[in-house]
């Protein structure tokens, strides 16, 4: 690890040790610089903010995590980039034992020797989940939106139609599986 990145884990870092019993409020700024840290992410343009809650406990300490702000990302169906505007929030709660345990999503076990934590990952995945797996450009959903993709894609569509294809709709139900209800409405 180099110095630069050291730097740059440590304003992450929170030492929880000489803090006082209750409640302790954090903000980070997250932007591309933030995120070369990582592995590449399907988004790029980042301009997010991060807010941590801390509740320190005598036995135990509760994070959490809630980030918000946009970043730019491809369409799905017109490969357009644009603006999307995310927001996601994550619980972390920690315990302290005698080995580092990382037990489920959202619950470790710190040493009990440890005296900081760094939060920088929690952040990280906090705003990596926070991103919708699927992508629609906002003119795109409401049919106002019109490039090469956008139009090839409606051509298809009335090919389709006028060669007697039916579209599939996504709404429609499958009879075989009313069938299937209606006998087991008559077994109940």
């Amino acid at each position: 690890m180099s110095k630069k990145d050291e730097r740059w884990l440590k304003e992450f870092d929170v030492p929880f040790i000489g803090m006082k019993i209750g409640v302790h409020h954090f903000e980070y700024t997250l932007d591309d610089a933030y995120f070369e840290h990582y592995a590449t992410q399907d988004f790029r343009n980042a301009r997010l903010t991060c807010k941590v809650v801390m509740e320190k406990k005598p036995n135990m300490l509760v994070f959490g995590f809630q980030v918000g702000g946009k970043v730019e990302v491809d369409c799905d169906i017109s490969t357009e980039p644009f603006d999307l505007d995310i927001s996601g929030d994550w619980k972390l709660v920690v315990k302290f034992g005698p080995v580092y345990i990382d037990e489920e999503d959202g619950v470790m076990t710190l040493p009990h020797e440890e005296h900081t934590i760094n939060l920088s990952q929690f952040i990280y995945e906090t705003a990596v989940l926070a991103v919708p797996l699927q992508r629609i450009h906002p003119g795109v959903a409401d049919g106002t939106f019109e490039n090469d993709v956008t139009r090839k894609l409606a051509e298809i569509k009335v090919d389709k139609i006028a060669s007697g294809i039916e579209p599939i709709d996504e709404f429609s139900s499958d009879p075989r599986w009313e069938k299937l209800k209606d006998l087991k409405n008559k077994l109940n």
